[in-house]
Formats: structure tokens, C-alpha cells, sequence
């Protein structure tokens, strides 16, 4: 068959001319009107008019408004990743006043913890982790200092940076350094305060290092930043022209001159301090005299190097070479394991800069290095161009200030669709358009077009604020629909893209780890810092959002549900159904921690009443009170034997559907008395004592295994 890479594809790029640059999403955003419609009463606000628009269209309508405990909890999930407090939940049950959802949403909004939430969701798409990925699996070498980056996408969030800073502070912040400077003498903040923003380049500096490859390491570097910010698969222009939109090679490399003149410092010493004062602590001493030991093994390796130069190739002692490279190894190791874990290290930046001197580079024909082609200038994306015949070229640096300021230029039609994109997918589990980082000519046209340009129009008029973007989405009254089913409209719209309804969503792992730890009183709120093992003893109680993400061996519980690779920008997380993760529900310590916490608590055991009991579990774990029916179950669970199998539940239990075959009888069979229900756990290679778990713990445990725990509606 012939190579494709030397063919022009029917389709492509190359020779479909104006059909490519029809595309929507290329296309200026346009304010449309808002739409008028016949059940305008239930508008909240113009979101509600398209919505409405659409579904009246299409002889549908709306769902009743949901339950207010239902919307709290929807609502706290959305926007802080946790389940509300007793006390809120309560509060707001009680707060008839028609303002009253609008209090809860602007308090979480400004809640330290919603930036923790949001940071989580960019962080995938920014393909976020702790290691470099260029080390064999069980050895990954360490980004000593990649907290600091999470640590400032946090900060970002919960101060509402304008998304437009957002982008540039990530892809220039050393650039714009003298920027972001005046800005803090004109607050009046002394120009040292804003160091920080070089934290912010961990968003290029943080992927995977390919073994050195520099090639791979900067189309990486273009992947992340196209995919992220304009939603484009521009790294596909690598070896040939994009066989689907309209983006040349040449575009390609024009991208690739801009990070090839960047550099990262190579030593960790090198890397910029984000701390202006160091106190003589006892930490900080201790440290000041592991780098020194770390220093003088280096001093050495590098003597013995120069050694082996001196000798030559022929003269050089293979077994001596190998084993000063597994010694250098073992020291960049030890190097990154005490800038990450050592409590006196001063926090720096993975920050990169300009090379002295920046050049343009030649394409790469095929994408081989030996096949050399024309020089092409750095610039920005010809489709993106006001004027592509007349493209300003980049020779000021490394041209990523000016590549950061044209992608977040207010006229560039792809930036605020991405963005808003993204932000309803965070509400409605879907966006607009279902491939949040591609949307190109093979993404799906958008299910409400006019919303979406409506919605960016709307973003940019309001100063790129994220925060008035989620107010604007949760306080609609399509956002507070009921999750309830309608087989009518189910049949007519199966997936729901009308938004006739709410979408029933599944907690992502974070939610469901921090949301067990909030349960039982157990959650650490502290803010930022380094990253940590997930299950690293009182560590294991921080947010998730903290854990410590190994690139070549991600911690085994979170790939179980559906954590993304950090190689690749995750703008979505795709769920997978698999029994280990209902195994985990079942036999997890932490869950028969979470419920043994939850039942030990004195207030639990001051309630006057059985039924008191069962109301707080459902209460605690479902943020909802339960039916009679369901303190009734409750309360004959309980008072069986221990096992809770001796009690006949049949009267309680729904039938199944026609023609099932009745697996209660045999579940009763086969019920052991024995089992006791007990519980071990393995900590420090020691197994505790088995302990038999009491009713009112099993009761909690088999609460959290059921869907309601686990899903928000």
C-alpha cells in the first residue's frame, strides 16, 4: 500500500480548501439574541431561554425543579468536590427566601475548597504529576517541585484570575515577569510577591521527558498547549499536514521554534526559589547539610566522568561506564526525593526560559530529523490569523509571549468556546461538543450552538471571570431540574441532549475520597504543600487532590475509577463499570473505617432512639431523610443476629422484573451465620486483630455500597 504520508488524503487539510475553515468553531463568536419562548415563567435566566428554545422545538419540555436536598448536594459535588455539612444541609432545608440557593452557591464559590475542586478537573487536562516518566517503573525520578505548580492552579481558582491571564501566566510567566510586577506596585504589593506566577510554567514543564528525547518533549509541549487552550489536535501536523483541519506542517513547526528556543534549568539548584526569606530552623539547617552530602557525591561523579573522557572510547571501562551512569541515576534520585519530601527544601518553580539567542527551525519532512525542508518563521496558527497572508512573525525570545497573548487574544474564536465547554461539562457530566479537546472538523456539531456562543460572548464581556461562569450555569433553572426519568422524552432524546432533564452523575475517585473522609470527621483541610502518598499514614487523611501522582505507576486505586494517564491532556474522564470497584466499596478499609468512625461518634450515641440512628446514617452518608420504609429496614437490620442474614427482608425487598428468577430463597440458604463480618487491615506489614463489626457499623457499611452514595442526581 502506499505511504499516506506522501499522499494528499481525500478530506484533508490539503485539499479541501474552503470547506476546512467553514467549520464552526472557526468562525468569530457572535452574541446571538436571546430567544424568546412560550413558557417564559420558567426562566431563571437566558440560559434557560435557549434550553427552553430547544426542547419547545422539539415538543418537549422541562423536568419539575429537584428536591432542595437533592440541589444542595448537587451543587456542593459541582463546585467544592464534597458532600454539604449537617448543619448547611439544614440550613438551607430551612431557608424559604427566594435568594436562598443564590447564598449557597456564591459562599462555596468562595470557599478555599472550590479551588481545590476546580484545580483537580485543569489538572488533568494539563496532565499533571510528580514524576518525570523517563526511568524504568519501579525508579521514576521525581519533579521535586511540581506541587508548586498545583499549589498556584489553586490559587488561581479561588482568586478568579481572568481566564486570559490564566493562559499566559502558564505558557510566559517568566516573559511577562515585568507585567505582572507593575501590576503589584500599582496594588501597592511589593514586586518580590509575585514570584509565584513562575509556578505557573509547570503547565509546559511538568509532561512526560521521553528519556531526553527533545523532539517528543516539545510536541508534547505543542499537544498540551493546543489541546488545553484551543481545543485542536495540532501535534497530528507533526510528520503531515492535519488530515482534518486546516493546519499545515508548517503551522506545526512555526509552533515548534517557539519551545525549542526555551530552557529548563537542568540542575534543581538552578530552578527559581518561590521563597524571598529562609529562617535558620532546625529543618532548614538540616537541609542546608543533606544538599552539601548530595553535593560532594556529585563533585565526585563528575570527577570520575572527566576521567572516563580523558581515557576514550577505546581505552574507557565499559563496566565503570555503566556503573557511574547507575550512580548518577541513584543521585538524581536522592536529589529529587529530598527536594520533595524534606520539610526544609524552599519551595521553587519548574520554570523555563529564553535562550540567549532564538532562531527559526526547518520542518522536518515525515517527521524525520535527517530529512530537513524549508525555515519557517514562528507564528501563530494560520486558521487563528486575522490575516493569514500577513501573520506577524515572532523574533522577540522565544516568541511564547507573544504565541500566550494571541491565544488569549478576546478575538480568537476557539478560547472561551474551549473554556466554556469545559465548565458545562463540569455541571452536566457532557459539554456542548463531547470531545472537550478536540473541536475541530471531527468533533460532534454543538448541541446548542447559540448557548455556547452566547455563554463565551457573555464570559469575555465579564472580564474571563470562571467564577461568574459557574453562577451563571447553577443558578439556571435548567441546572435545577430533576434527575427523574420521563419515558416519553427518554424515548425521543435517549442521550439527553435537549436537557429535558439533569444528568445523573457517578463521583469521580477524588469526590468519593474525600466525601468518605468528610463523613466520618476524618477530612484534613489544610491547603497546599507537597504532594504525599495516598495512603501515607495521617496524610491519608488530606484531600485528593494532594495525592502523589507517579507518571509510569499511578496509584492502583485511582486507575481502578477511571483516573486519566498523565501523559496525555484529559479533558474528559470516559467511566468504566468493573467489579474491583465495587470490591473496593465492599472489603476497603478505609469504607469500614469510614463507617466504623461514623457510628463511634458520641453524638451518635446520645441520640435517644433507634430510628434516630438510622435517620443520621441516611442523613450523613445520603444528605437526604430517609422513608419510613427505609427506617423500617433499617431498624430490622439492626436487631438481627450479627451477621444480619437471619431476618427474613423479603417483605421489604422490591420484586424483580417480570420473569426474573427469585434470588432471595437462595440468598437465604446460603447466608452463613458464621460470618461475622470482620474487619483487618494491614498497616506497616502488620495485620490488626480481626474484629467483628456491630450491627449499626454494617448498617452504615452497606449504605455506602448502594448507587445513591456513590452518584449525585
Amino acid at each position: 500500500a502506499p505511504d499516506p504520508r506522501t499522499l494528499v488524503a481525500k478530506g484533508s487539510s490539503a485539499s479541501y480548501g474552503g470547506v476546512g475553515r467553514a467549520h464552526w468553531a472557526f468562525q468569530p463568536v457572535k452574541k446571538p439574541a436571546v430567544p424568546a419562548v412560550q413558557n417564559a415563567g420558567w426562566a431563571k435566566n437566558p440560559v434557560d431561554h435557549f434550553v427552553l428554545a430547544k426542547l419547545e422545538v422539539n415538543g418537549m419540555a422541562p423536568n419539575a425543579p429537584a428536591g432542595k436536598a437533592t440541589l444542595i448536594r448537587r451543587v456542593y459535588f459541582d463546585l467544592l468536590g464534597l458532600p454539604p455539612p449537617l448543619h448547611e444541609l439544614q440550613a438551607f432545608l430551612n431557608d424559604d427566601a427566594p435568594e436562598a440557593f443564590a447564598r449557597v452557591v456564591d459562599r462555596l464559590l468562595a470557599s478555599p475548597q472550590y479551588g481545590e475542586r476546580s484545580a483537580r478537573t485543569w489538572l488533568d487536562v494539563a496532565r499533571y504529576s510528580d514524576t518525570k516518566g523517563d526511568a524504568p517503573r519501579q525508579d521514576d525520578l521525581r519533579y521535586p517541585h511540581a506541587w508548586t505548580y498545583r499549589d498556584w492552579v489553586i490559587a488561581a481558582f479561588n482568586a478568579d484570575l481572568p481566564y486570559n491571564e490564566f493562559i499566559v501566566q502558564q505558557l510566559a510567566g517568566d516573559r511577562m515577569q515585568a507585567v505582572f510586577d507593575r501590576k503589584a506596585r500599582d496594588k501597592g504589593q511589593p514586586a518580590a510577591e509575585n514570584r509565584s506566577a513562575l509556578a505557573a510554567l509547570g503547565f509546559l514543564t511538568l509532561g512526560n521527558q521521553f528519556d531526553g528525547r527533545r523532539d517528543d518533549i516539545i510536541a508534547d509541549q505543542i499537544d498540551v498547549t493546543t489541546k488545553a487552550f484551543l481545543g485542536l489536535t495540532v501535534a497530528c501536523a507533526r510528520c503531515h499536514d492535519h488530515k482534518f483541519d486546516p493546519i499545515p506542517t508548517k503551522d506545526y513547526y512555526s509552533l515548534y521554534g517557539v519551545f525549542a528556543n526555551s530552557t529548563q534549568p537542568k540542575e534543581v539548584k538552578d530552578l527559581p526559589t518561590l521563597q524571598t526569606k529562609v529562617s535558620p530552623t532546625p529543618e532548614n539547617l538540616d537541609y542546608v547539610a543533606k544538599s552539601a552530602e548530595l553535593a560532594k557525591r556529585q563533585q565526585a561523579l563528575q570527577v570520575q566522568y572527566q576521567e572516563l573522557r580523558r581515557a576514550g572510547k577505546k581505552k574507557a571501562d565499559p563496566t565503570k561506564r555503566r556503573e557511574l551512569v547507575r550512580l548518577e541515576r541513584e543521585l538524581q534520585r536522592d536529589i529529587g526525593n529530598l527536594e520533595s519530601d524534606h520539610p526544609g527544601a524552599p519551595p521553587r518553580a519548574n520554570a523555563l526560559f529564553d535562550v540567549p539567542r532564538s532562531r527559526d527551525y526547518p520542518v522536518l519532512v515525515r517527521g524525520e530529523a535527517q530529512n530537513k525542508g524549508e525555515v519557517v518563521p514562528r507564528r501563530f496558527l494560520e486558521i487563528l490569523s486575522p490575516d493569514p497572508k500577513k501573520r506577524p512573525e515572532w523574533h522577540s525570545g522565544s516568541g511564547r509571549a507573544e504565541l500566550a497573548l494571541a491565544i488569549a487574544d478576546p478575538k480568537n474564536p476557539l478560547t472561551a468556546r474551549v473554556l466554556v465547554n469545559r465548565i458545562w461539562q463540569q455541571h452536566w457530566g457532557v459539554g456542548f461538543v463531547a470531545t472537550p479537546d478536540d473541536l475541530g472538523n471531527m468533533s460532534s456539531t454543538p448541541t446548542h450552538p447559540e448557548l455556547l456562543d452566547w455563554l463565551a460572548a457573555t464570559f469575555v464581556e465579564n472580564g474571563w471571570s470562571i467564577k461568574n461562569l459557574h453562577r451563571t450555569i447553577v443558578l439556571s433553572a435548567a441546572y435545577q431540574q430533576s434527575s427523574q426519568n420521563n419515558p416519553q422524552f427518554a424515548e425521543l432524546d435517549p442521550d439527553n441532549r435537549f436537557l429535558w432533564r439533569y444528568n445523573l452523575r457517578r463521583l469521580d475517585f477524588e469526590e468519593m475520597h474525600d466525601a468518605l473522609l468528610a463523613i466520618a470527621g476524618r477530612i484534613d483541610l489544610a491547603r497546599g504543600g507537597r504532594s504525599v502518598p495516598i495512603s501515607s499514614g495521617e496524610f491519608a487523611q488530606r484531600r485528593a487532590v494532594y495525592t502523589l501522582i507517579d507518571r509510569r505507576n499511578p496509584p492502583e486505586l485511582l486507575t481502578q475509577f477511571d483516573f486519566p494517564s498523565p501523559d496525555v491532556a484529559s479533558g474528559r474522564r470516559y467511566e468504566t463499570l468493573v467489579p474491583q470497584q465495587a470490591l473496593f466499596l465492599m472489603n476497603s478499609p478505609m469504607v469500614i473505617e469510614t463507617a466504623r468512625k461514623l457510628v463511634d461518634r458520641p453524638l451518635f450515641a446520645a441520640f435517644k432512639s433507634d430510628e434516630e440512628r438510622v435517620t443520621a446514617l441516611y442523613l450523613a452518608i445520603y444528605q437526604r431523610m430517609p422513608t419510613k420504609a427505609e427506617v423500617a429496614l433499617g431498624l430490622r437490620y439492626v436487631k438481627a443476629n450479627p451477621t444480619g442474614t437471619a431476618v427474613d427482608l423479603a417483605s421489604e425487598s422490591p420484586p424483580g422484573p417480570p420473569g426474573a428468577r427469585d434470588g432471595r430463597a437462595a440468598a437465604r440458604k446460603m447466608a452463613s451465620p458464621k460470618n461475622q463480618g470482620k474487619f483487618s487491615t494491614r498497616v506497616g506489614g502488620v495485620y490488626d486483630t480481626r474484629t467483628p463489626l456491630d450491627a449499626w457499623t454494617k448498617l452504615a457499611h452497606a449504605l455506602f455500597q448502594s448507587n445513591e452514595a456513590m452518584f449525585f442526581n
